[in-house]
């Protein structure tokens, strides 16, 4: 009866020690459209952040050329967030959460 419950606990543990492989980020079909417009538009310094907060996704567009930080946010269906309104700006900086870089611009990154 040991050997039995020695080889269960094996196999549990050789389970839960498989190598796993995080599932694929997949960007929202209105992202990629606004990646493609940061694109045409010889982006430097871009980048796409991807949060959690209160369990949504939320997607943070910056380039280092904007003077407003956090001007666009985007719920996960590409409503653009209304600071003040439908998120606190504060409670959305100090409670965000598994910040994922889904896209960093590579045009126009090259100095001449």
């Amino acid at each position: 009866m040991r050997k039995i419950g020695f080889i269960g606990i094996v196999l549990v543990l050789m389970m839960a020690c498989e190598d796993r492989e995080p599932a694929p980020i997949e960007t929202p079909a209105w992202l990629e459209i606004r990646i493609a417009e940061l694109e045409s538009d010889n982006c430097i310094g871009c980048t796409i952040t991807r949060y959690t907060y209160h369990e949504e996704f939320f997607y943070h567009v910056y380039c280092n050329t904007w003077s407003c930080l956090a001007c666009e946010v985007y719920h996960h269906n590409g409503d653009l967030v209304t600071w003040g309104e439908d998120v606190d700006p504060a409670d959305f900086e100090q409670n965000k959460t598994r910040p994922v870089k889904i896209w960093e611009c590579t045009t126009g990154s090259e100095s001449p």
